[in-house]
């Protein structure tokens, strides 16, 4: 053989190798492991187009951007790159301003279709980056159904970029007098914008119906005079990173989370000191339960900003998620010390430690919550929703009738609430008293939401404690055919079906519910199914 082709040999024995090493990291779940071996083997073999490929999904998937990067060169080098792929040396074009590169990239994101209706947007941002005309080439997106669906929004975001206040304003005025919720992060960057113009009045109009946490905090903030954190004029950074944001939160609804994390990417890269891009970026690793990388975004956004809280709320579920309530709490107590007056963390915390089953703990962080909320002033739907927190914590802790109390507090404050009155009644039920309030306040529930499988089920177990036993099984049937796993519609419908005499029917529910029961309803289950029914084995 020659000096040559043993050469080649062996370098192909190496990279199979690396590959087959890096493969076996990523079994392991160890994804930063791997990621180093991709990106060694690359520099070594760049025109290998499996391992690129595999360097790609590792990269996006642990979020380094400079690998999915290297691994977009290789496979386009080869001809064979996703539809996506060319959004990496786009947004890293654009981050350096290299505008040859930038529009190098949109002509092969064009060439590749799936992602072609982006072009006129990406184009748009490209001339308003450079202090050009962009509305000729921005109006090519309404020759596409897809392209039309973000036109408004991203017309707006230019506008504002380049300096057309007064022309994004009046485009604003339907967006504020909508009241979308699609629409709050639009509302929230013109805002911020205006703010950062000196113009509290106008970023007060923008917000005047403030429907969202993040716009009620950035208008207190207003109010307060805060800019640090705060203040923020669009740029072509910025609007250009929202598209993207907003390309990911649709694709993620779309249930494509690997394409809404390269979005997401994508639009750190280009804007990496905007909270909202970070944010949508950690909601992104939240659709692929990568929830360590989740934390780490969310914990880049700072107590000073409007989605503070919302970031600290996702952080905590994200931290409980991977069974870490001690830290989450720690993260809590931390953000409370620096906001004592805040009630939402209050809030926040009470749910952690109800998570932890630390019920009666929950209770006092409720109660100062409730406190801190009525000194504020806050609005009764809020305080409404406090009040059945608070009572919810009582009722699991034990403290009763102070629980029956809270959820009546609770009712009073938001009468027509299906979920308070489902609590509220089913709450009684349990404890067999009250019983016809109760049971009226679940009907009620029932009217107001009848698709609701949980409201369903207690309905169904009213009918079946005050004898009307045919009637339950048809109510706790449709309950269960809209949460089959759920292990109390299942014991209900169990206990039902044996009633009524159908026995092996109702020996299969209780199996099912068994699955997924915990605590002392498994041993209960357990002698239901050895023995049948008894009087003192009825579900609660």
């Amino acid at each position: 053989m020659s000096p040559a082709l043993a050469s080649r040999g062996d370098n192909s024995a190496l990279a199979l190798n690396r590959f087959v090493e890096a493969r076996l990291a990523e079994s392991s779940d160890e994804l930063r492991a791997a990621s180093v071996i991709y990106a060694e083997s690359l520099k070594e073999q760049p025109y290998n187009e499996l391992l690129a490929g595999k360097a790609y999904v590792n990269a996006v998937e642990i979020g380094d951007f400079d690998l999915a990067l290297i691994a977009v060169q290789a496979m386009e080098l080869r001809g064979k790159a996703d539809p996506e792929m060319p959004l990496f040396p786009f947004s890293e074009a654009f981050a350096r301003r290299d505008w040859t590169s930038a529009n190098r990239a949109i002509v092969e994101l064009e060439a590749l279709k799936n992602f072609a209706f982006m072009a006129p947007f990406l184009e748009a941002w490209l001339a308003t980056a450079r202090g050009r005309n962009f509305a000729a080439v921005l109006a090519q997106a309404k020759t596409n159904t897809t392209g039309k669906y973000y036109l408004d929004e991203q017309l707006i975001l230019n506008l504002l970029a380049s300096g057309k206040e007064s022309e994004a304003l009046a485009l604003l005025t339907g967006v504020i007098d909508s009241n979308e919720s699609r629409m709050a992060p639009v509302r929230m960057l013109a805002a911020q914008h205006f703010w950062a113009k000196n113009e509290p009045e106008t970023a007060r109009r923008i917000l005047i119906k403030s429907s969202s946490g993040p716009e009620q905090r950035l208008l207190q903030q207003i109010d307060t005079g805060q800019k640090k954190g705060v203040a923020q004029k669009v740029n072509a950074s910025i609007g250009l990173a929202f598209f993207f944001q907003r390309l990911s939160t649709d694709l993620a609804v779309q249930k494509a989370p690997f394409l809404a994390q390269v979005l997401s990417q994508v639009s750190v890269r280009v804007a990496d000191k905007s909270d909202y891009a970070h944010l949508m970026l950690g909601r992104a690793y939240v659709g692929m339960d990568n929830h360590d990388l989740a934390v780490r975004e969310f914990s880049r956004i700072g107590m000073e900003s409007p989605y503070y809280l919302v970031a600290l709320s996702s952080q905590i579920i994200s931290l409980v998620t991977i069974a870490d309530s001690d830290q989450a709490i720690a993260r809590i107590d931390f953000a409370i010390a620096g906001n004592p007056d805040s009630p939402e963390l209050y809030i926040l915390k009470g749910q952690v430690l109800q998570a932890q089953k630390s019920n009666r703990a929950a209770v006092t962080a409720f109660e100062d919550a409730i406190a801190l909320a009525e000194k504020l002033e806050r609005p009764d739907s809020l305080m409404a929703s406090y009040w059945l927190a608070l009572g919810g914590a009582q009722e699991q802790a034990g403290i009763w009738p102070a629980g029956l109390q809270s959820l009546q507090k609770a009712n009073q404050l938001l009468p027509n609430s299906p979920t308070i009155l489902n609590y509220l009644g089913y709450a009684q039920l349990e404890r067999r008293e009250n019983q016809k309030a109760a049971i009226d306040a679940i009907k009620q529930a029932h009217e107001l939401r009848s698709t609701s499988p949980a409201i369903t089920d207690s309905l169904g177990w009213a009918y079946y404690i005050t004898g009307e036993h045919e009637r339950a099984v048809t109510y706790l049937e449709s309950a269960l055919s809209g949460q089959p796993q759920d292990p109390t519609i299942n014991e209900h419908l169990g206990d039902a079906y044996w009633t009524v005499g159908r026995l092996y029917e109702a020996r299969y529910a209780w199996k099912s519910a068994q699955l997924f029961a915990e605590g002392d309803d498994v041993d209960r289950l357990a002698a239901k199914i050895d023995l049948g029914l008894q009087p003192d084995l009825i579900a609660p």
